[in-house]
């Protein structure tokens, strides 16, 4: 599993190859239009050499007439600038995107670092590379807290699955391990896949998974579940944990992130009390102590 820090580096090799070719570009240009500046610097280079090899075998009276040599130069070489209205960068490599200076990540509206909008590709193929390949059209923004007539409910679900994110939750600092109780049919997969999203674009490490769907992950990508920053884990059931080796895989996933205090959420429509009491012996010692993000209402 490629994170998205990971592929922003991938992608600079090629933002270096394109600031080099533009700056290669700007040069030929600007020589087209004006062969009396290529001339002019084909000399500044020519007495640089000569200067270095003056430097080399020490001759003080060599350099000080290199110096005064490029001097002169310069001196030319600025009035044609000027006169031909030519760019004094025109030589110099610029970055691609102005708003983030090529590193991939810039500051929003709200002052917090996240993915540049020129890294949407990478973003993008990081989501499927992060188990969310089949929910591209899930974004933070289309949720919507009025959505069922409870939108003081739905906001402050948000907020607090937003807060164990950033790890700025109050509402039990002890655990990572949360439980996002339910009802079916209300918004659950949407938010949490639109969450798992927002970790990712804020650099970190993320991955949304189906709790079925760990009885076929590879042996690799069980072990990044195991280290990544943050874990969301949907359809979460009793049942599931009692499935073949599901419970085991699971319980392996939990006692490494729990000891690393790296979240979890386990999303289910299902209580925090029914799990407890139906769930896989291991798991259900585990849930006992989990943060409850929605509040219970059977």
């Amino acid at each position: 599993m490629k994170t998205i820090k990971e592929l922003i580096s991938e992608s600079l090799t090629e933002v270096e190859a394109s600031k080099s070719i533009k700056r290669d570009e700007s040069i030929r240009r600007v020589y087209k239009a004006c062969p009396e500046l290529k001339e002019i610097d084909d000399q500044i280079l020519n007495v640089r050499n000569s200067r270095y090899i003056a430097v080399i075998d020490k001759d003080e009276r060599l350099i000080k007439r290199f110096d005064i040599a490029e001097d002169e130069l310069q001196v030319k070489r600025d009035r044609i600038m000027k006169i031909n209205n030519i760019d004094p960068a025109f030589d110099m490599e610029k970055n691609i995107c102005d708003k983030c200076g090529d590193t991939g990540f810039a500051k929003g509206s709200d002052g917090t670092l996240k993915v540049c909008s020129c890294r949407r590709k990478e973003l993008e193929q990081c989501y499927e590379f992060s188990g969310m390949a089949d929910f591209s059209s899930y974004k933070m923004k289309n949720y919507r807290d009025d959505y069922l007539g409870d939108p003081e409910g739905r906001k402050k679900i948000k907020n607090e699955l937003l807060k164990v994110l950033l790890g700025l939750s109050d509402k039990d600092a002890r655990t990572s391990l949360w439980v996002y109780s339910a009802p079916p049919q209300t918004g659950k997969t949407f938010l949490s896949v639109c969450v798992c999203k927002t970790a990712i674009n804020l650099g970190k490490s993320a991955y949304y998974a189906k709790c079925e769907d760990l009885q076929t992950a590879g042996t690799d990508t069980l072990e990044d579940l195991k280290r990544i920053d943050f874990l969301v884990l949907d359809d979460f059931a009793d049942s599931v944990t009692l499935h073949n080796s599901i419970g085991s895989v699971l319980n392996n996933i939990l006692e490494v992130r729990t000891a690393s205090k790296l979240p979890v959420i386990l999303v289910t429509p299902f209580s925090k009390t029914e799990l407890v009491n139906k769930c896989d012996m291991r798991i259900s010692g585990k849930l006992q102590a989990a943060g409850l993000i929605a509040k219970e209402n059977r």
